[in-house]
């Protein structure tokens, strides 16, 4: 299946970041006694992207804490991305008011532009998950990202209201 996310949007004010800077790519950020270097963007929600060498650390934990930060008014999804190659990655996320999960489509198009802003990663790239891969390109042509990937019915429930 093949779906379009739309344009992502670094400005922080629409992000929405509490940020005296137009843009937080890249951009060290304290987290009690250490500095972080992220990227923040939305794809239609706000994503926090840090890029990580390997995940030997309590990134659950850090999820949390980044979260909720006081400069997220509507909190964030937190991305932590390895870098395999220029055109493939590794995602664990957090996301916001839910916790780790699996996969997100908008989590791996946020990873994917964040990178290409970074200078680390093509425009065309496979994303892998614990619990899959998909694809992401961010079309030159007209700035949107487009996401490819397996469908799969994994069951229905009903609400009574």
């Amino acid at each position: 299946m093949k779906t379009d996310i739309g344009e992502p949007i670094f400005e922080t004010s629409l992000v929405p970041v509490k940020s005296k800077s137009k843009f937080l790519i890249n951009a060290e950020i304290k987290i009690g006694s250490a500095n972080f270097p992220l990227t923040t963007l939305s794809v239609g929600n706000p994503h926090t992207v840090l890029f990580v060498d390997d995940f030997d650390f309590d990134w659950e934990t850090l999820g949390a804490e980044i979260e909720r930060l006081p400069i997220f008014p509507k909190r964030t999804n937190v991305e932590f991305v390895k870098i395999l190659k220029r055109n493939k990655i590794f995602l664990s996320g957090w996301e916001r008011g839910a916790g780790a999960t699996g996969s997100s489509g908008t989590g791996a198009a946020a990873a994917v532009a964040a990178g290409v802003m970074n200078g680390q990663l093509e425009r065309k790239c496979e994303v892998e998950f614990d619990t899959g891969s998909l694809n992401v390109n961010w079309r030159n042509s007209d700035n949107i990202i487009e996401l490819t990937g397996p469908v799969e019915f994994i069951g229905e429930g009903y609400i009574e209201l």
